[in-house]
């Protein structure tokens, strides 16, 4: 069964007329590539909102909600202090900040895409520098390319059901971290095994904090090596700019389902009854193979393909693990079967 990730708005996009697309596919319809760059798909700056921007949306991040109960003085600890955990061994990975946070990007840098996640309640926004907004499609990106990865809290109303613009598109409301990719001649050696390419990777909060600082991007690394060379270890910045749309989304899983996209399962936990059929839809946004195994070698599928699907009846209670054979450090869930 396949099934189809890449969804169209239904009206015209809200950017400014020198970037509008020339047409707009019909309803339904995928949409048309662009033999050319980035850059002349995306000539409006980040900050702007380019495509995934509504009216309602600001430029800036959304101070964080406070309640009461959040800006009260927490009670003192009365249970005695534990024993700290050993901290995680991290991966090979530079010892450096060589990325820096890219200022002003912005305003300097050109809308790439966003990518809306109803599941995970997330929006991501990406946007290119001058020299990787100039890609072609189908080519590597030149040296010097910096791609920036806002991920945004979209908003909600007071039942926690998501908001939309006239397009469908979930509405930017905090910001929650900003990751940064950067490709220079050279780099990415320390990563080892897991090197992808000549970019290094980090994430900073939007105060220009570390979230992963440098010594911790090993797993940015590993994670993007699911993709391979000839995509230049991107995943949705090699397809993604240079559709009309500029904009994709994950669709909800349905009952008993989960997804297979972003290099997780969604839900990553998922309670069912005894007898029920549960059924895993490999993303075709994302462009990867992945497996479904489970840990006690219960059930498993093939390699599954963007868009194909793996079913199997769980007739047995009891607590089902479960991996990505092909990403199993990145790829992890649990199945709960129940009387």
């Amino acid at each position: 069964m396949i099934r189809s990730q890449l969804v169209l708005p239904a009206v015209a996009l809200l950017v400014a007329a020198a970037c509008a697309p020339a047409g707009s596919p019909a309803a339904g319809s995928p949409p048309a590539a662009s033999a050319g760059s980035a850059a002349a798909r995306a000539t409006q700056p980040c900050a702007a909102g380019g495509l995934a921007q509504s009216p309602l949306q600001a430029a800036a991040p959304t101070p964080p909600r406070t309640t009461a109960a959040a800006t009260a003085s927490a009670p003192a600890p009365t249970a005695p202090p534990t024993a700290a955990a050993p901290p995680p061994t991290l991966r090979p990975a530079p010892t450096v900040d060589r990325v820096g946070f890219p200022d002003e990007y912005q305003t300097k840098f050109k809308f790439a895409y966003a990518y809306d996640r109803r599941d995970a309640k997330s929006v991501s926004y990406i946007c290119f520098n001058d020299a990787a907004a100039a890609v072609k499609q189908g080519q590597p990106f030149p040296y010097g390319s910096v791609i920036t990865f806002e991920s945004w809290r979209p908003r909600e109303d007071a039942q926690g059901n998501l908001a939309f613009d006239a397009n469908g598109h979930m509405i930017r409301e905090s910001l929650n971290a900003i990751f940064v990719m950067r490709k220079e001649q050279g780099f990415g050696e320390a990563y080892q095994a897991s090197r992808t390419g000549e970019w290094e990777y980090v994430a900073y909060r939007p105060d220009r904090s570390f979230q992963t600082a440098p010594q911790a991007s090993g797993n940015c690394a590993a994670c993007h090596s699911a993709s391979n060379k000839d995509r230049d270890w991107t995943f949705r910045a090699w397809d993604l700019p240079f559709i009309v749309a500029q904009w994709a989304q994950a669709p909800l899983p349905g009952q008993n389902e989960v997804s297979l996209n972003r290099m997780a399962f969604f839900p990553a936990t998922l309670t069912v009854k005894v007898g029920t059929t549960v059924t895993w839809i490999n993303s075709q946004v994302d462009k990867l193979d992945h497996t479904v195994n489970a840990n006690d070698s219960s059930f498993g599928s093939t390699v599954l393909h963007p868009g194909e699907t793996f079913s199997t009846i769980l007739s047995k209670p009891g607590t089902y693990l479960y991996l990505c054979s092909l990403h199993p450090d990145q790829m992890r869930g649990r199945v709960e079967v129940k009387e």
